[in-house]
């Protein structure tokens, strides 16, 4: 399973916007010797929409934040959420109180599009998005005008509505974006292709 390559680039997607990692290092690379002031990640409130097996993975990573951790999810582990301290909620209830959103959804006709121009509008203006599940359940065009008015914080994107992406949002310092390398970790990969090789020799070796 990639869960942990993809939980560790959301964590690392999250580092780099509230600390605006990348921008500064491209500030300073282009000659100016400028510092912005960051964000600490510690003590805010997560908002995790879609709390699968990628979902659980990232809270059990990101345990030492302290986050308060919110989520929203059809299906719903109790006994997941006692253990780990987290709190399920509404969607609108976790847009308008998250500080950091990350999408771990799978896309169906009930998930596309689903975060909309109406749903960024409630989140907070401090607040910062991630998706790396499925680029179409963001409307990208209400991203990019929620993101050129100031009205959030900033966002981290793995996948987009088309691939590869080359639009809009390339212009903005506080967007992140990767290209869909979620699963693409070293050790991750070699894994997959020892069981892909593993699951060939048990199907031989069934005939």
């Amino acid at each position: 399973t990639p869960a942990l390559a993809v939980a560790e680039l959301v964590l690392g997607l999250m580092l780099d916007l509230a600390r605006k990692i990348s921008h500064q290092n491209n500030t300073l690379k282009l000659g100016t010797w400028k510092k912005e002031m960051g964000n600490l990640l510690h003590e805010k409130t997560l908002g995790i929409i879609g709390l699968g097996v990628i979902g659980k993975t990232l809270v059990k990573l990101v345990k030492g934040f302290n986050f308060n951790i919110m989520a929203f999810d059809l299906s719903q582990d109790e006994k997941f959420a006692k253990k780990y301290g987290v709190k399920y909620c509404n969607l609108e209830t976790l847009l308008s109180e998250s500080d950091i959103i990350s999408i771990h959804l799978n896309l169906t006709d009930e998930t596309k599009q689903l975060i909309n121009a109406s749903k960024i509008s409630k989140m907070k203006k401090e607040s910062i998005l991630i998706n790396a599940s499925r680029g179409e359940i963001i409307d990208e065009e209400a991203l990019y005008c929620a993101l050129k008015e100031k009205r959030i914080l900033g966002a981290g994107l793995d996948v987009f509505n088309n691939e590869p992406y080359f639009g809009e949002l390339v212009k903005y310092d506080n967007v992140i974006l990767t290209p869909h390398i979620g699963s693409y970790a070293k050790e991750l990969r070699i894994q997959m292709e020892i069981e892909a090789v593993e699951n060939l020799i048990m199907g031989i070796n069934e005939f």
